[in-house]
């Protein structure tokens, strides 16, 4: 962030000469033509946080995510389809995420294909939310501020994507128009004062908190914003130091030790956009690197992560969803216990869906 016209280019001809590549690309335009062809929806009410909504009553399952059905929700387990207010709300969290998700792919596609179509529709999506952000109320929070969410580190999610997609759409001539883009850029200040007025301390949440206000502050061009997240008292630089053992795991234990990597990672490839290589700094550049590998000392047999403390059953490092993480880390370190792992994944059938909570 910024992204140029050279890198564009680069990515261009990469994909063109790069067959796995150009599949991703087919894939991913497969994912993003239903919200061509039907009006963006934004929820009336922010996402909520209760016992039962998006659980099962019958048998407890996690309801599956459809993110074309907001009032109609199905057990995977049981079949039963389950509607009303607090299954809706539930629905809306995942919801949120998945749109803000949804803006950066159809940026980053739109800029690679050259596709106005594409580019006009992640447009769309950043708009809609810049007209309704301040219509959800900053109340009905559990950990922290929030208007869109019910804690603060789902906004900072929420923003790392709504910043990166921004961006991308920088690339694209003509198709930012004021003052709508100034509307978004309002909402991108307002929704990182809020992340910044919540300091999480050393949790992993804070590594959210920390790549939000990076991620904001190279898109407004506010530094304030990108010292905050990076060299605040539990900013990035800090927790590298602090919370990351000798051995390369984050303090709070697996569970936790890939939420705050993915932040990290988001947050050290903004960075290295804006010239500041965290891989090769010392001592966060090990640090980094260590916390690719750790959890390969401690899997199981099976490749599965230990269940420890609060984290669930089962987790397999074989789902498609740690390739990214793994190719990054491959390209920033170079380390060959993640070429074993990429191997095996890509050699494996993606495990099981598990219907547990």
């Amino acid at each position: 962030m910024p992204v140029t016209a050279a890198e564009l280019s680069e990515r261009r001809v990469a994909i063109g000469r790069t067959p796995v590549l150009a599949r991703l690309r087919d894939r991913l335009l497969t994912f993003l033509t239903p919200l061509l062809q039907r009006p963006i929806y934004l929820p009336d009410q922010k996402a909520l946080l209760s016992r039962d909504g998006g659980v099962c009553p019958d048998d407890g399952s996690r309801l599956a995510f459809d993110p074309f059905r907001p009032h109609r929700h199905h057990c995977s387990r049981c079949g039963r389809v389950l509607e009303g207010e607090r299954h809706h709300r539930a629905w809306i969290t995942r919801y949120q995420i998945w749109l803000s998700e949804r803006a950066i792919h159809l940026a980053l596609i739109g800029a690679l294909d050259q596709d106005p179509a594409l580019s006009r529709r992640a447009a769309d999506i950043l708009e809609a939310y810049a007209a309704r952000y301040r219509d959800y109320p900053n109340r009905d929070n559990v950990l922290g501020p929030s208007r869109l969410f019910f804690s603060t580190y789902l906004e900072s999610i929420w923003l790392c994507q709504v910043a990166i997609a921004a961006s991308l759409l920088d690339a694209v001539p003509g198709i930012w128009q004021e003052p709508a883009v100034e509307r978004v850029r309002e909402m991108v200040a307002e929704s990182a004062g809020l992340i910044g007025s919540f300091d999480e301390g050393w949790s992993n949440r804070q590594a959210w908190n920390n790549a939000a206000l990076i991620a904001a502050g190279r898109w407004l061009d506010a530094g304030e914003l990108v010292s905050a997240g990076l060299d605040g008292g539990h900013g990035m630089r800090a927790q590298l130091e602090q919370c990351v053992s000798g051995d390369g795991m984050w303090f709070e234990g697996e569970n936790y030790h890939f939420f705050a990597l993915r932040a990290l990672l988001i947050a050290a490839e903004i960075l290295r956009a804006g010239g500041v290589d965290l891989y090769n700094e010392s001592p966060s550049g090990g640090a980094l690197a260590a916390l690719y590998v750790a959890p390969l000392k401690t899997v199981l047999p099976d490749l599965t992560l230990p269940a420890r403390s609060d984290a669930p059953f089962g987790v397999s490092l074989l789902q498609p969803r740690f390739a990214e993480l793994w190719e990054m880390g491959r390209v920033r370190t170079g380390q060959p216990a993640i070429e074993k792992i990429l191997a095996d994944l890509y050699a494996s059938e993606p495990p099981a869906i598990s219907h547990q909570p």
